[in-house]
């Protein structure tokens, strides 16, 4: 029994998922940062990449699922980087192009520093925060979005600040199959009171070949049997109607 009556509301439905769908987005954060490095497999990469100014910046990145880390040294002097290269046992990599975000490349000093920007989120990246460790300079340690928190004995940065283009993809990817998952149950419980016999919106007992429920006035769509026996009975008419004009012709003739 198909109904042609009211559907299913649609605001309410698309606000409660897409709030649902934030919260998951950050709960993904979360679980990232908690979820262990995986230690020696997790990729890990460590480049110098060389500024405009006769400056150099070591870049360290480790990436895993949900979560991004990237710890920037410098800027400091080409000059140095290369009298520093000349003690390191492994020879590091020169990239080609500054590597940092926006939200991590910060206003370069002439003093060494260490800038720690963190990304987290599945399947996109949805948060992000850094921390600034200023070597001649006081604070010597400032924070943007990180909070840090102890657990289980262990120090985990989360980040809070949102990264907005993975903030929005993650609200749109759980909220919409959120949403999915709500019409289809909807329609799915519709369809099953139909077939029981019972007006979809109402669940009031419903007589198959009504046309509205005396309930809630719910149309119900024409069904295939309705269309038969409504062909079946005009087709009777119509032969009831033949056989009388025939046999008032016949009487008439006899007469």
């Amino acid at each position: 029994m198909a109904g042609r009556g009211p559907r299913p509301a649609v605001l309410l439905p698309v606000l409660v998922c897409g709030l649902l769908g934030v919260c998951v987005g950050v709960a993904s954060s979360v679980v990232a940062v908690l979820t262990p490095d995986g230690g020696q497999y997790s990729a890990r990469t460590s480049t110098r990449y060389d500024l405009a100014g006769d400056r150099s910046i070591y870049v360290f990145t480790v990436e895993r699922p949900g979560y991004s880390l990237m710890s920037v040294t410098g800027p400091m002097a080409t000059r140095a980087a290369n009298v520093l290269d000349e003690d390191r046992s492994q020879p590091i990599p020169i990239g080609e192009e500054d590597p940092r975000p926006r939200w991590l490349s910060v206003a370069d000093a002439e003093d060494p520093q260490i800038a720690r920007g963190i990304k987290a989120g599945w399947p996109f990246r949805g948060l992000w925060g850094r921390t600034i460790f200023n070597v001649n300079h006081r604070p010597k340690n400032t924070h943007t979005g990180l909070s840090h928190v102890t657990v289980r004995g262990t120090e985990h940065a989360f980040p809070w600040r949102p990264l907005w283009p993975g903030f929005v993809a993650n609200m749109l990817f759980y909220g919409g199959a959120m949403l999915a998952v709500w019409y289809a149950a909807v329609y799915a419980f519709r369809w099953r009171r139909g077939r029981r016999g019972r007006c979809p919106h109402c669940a009031y007992p419903v007589d198959p070949r009504a046309s509205l429920c005396p309930e809630c006035g719910y149309a119900f769509a024409p069904t295939s049997t309705g269309s038969s026996t409504g062909s079946a009975a005009s087709s009777t008419s119509s032969a009831q109607t033949t056989s009388t004009l025939t046999s008032k012709s016949s009487s008439s003739e006899d007469r």
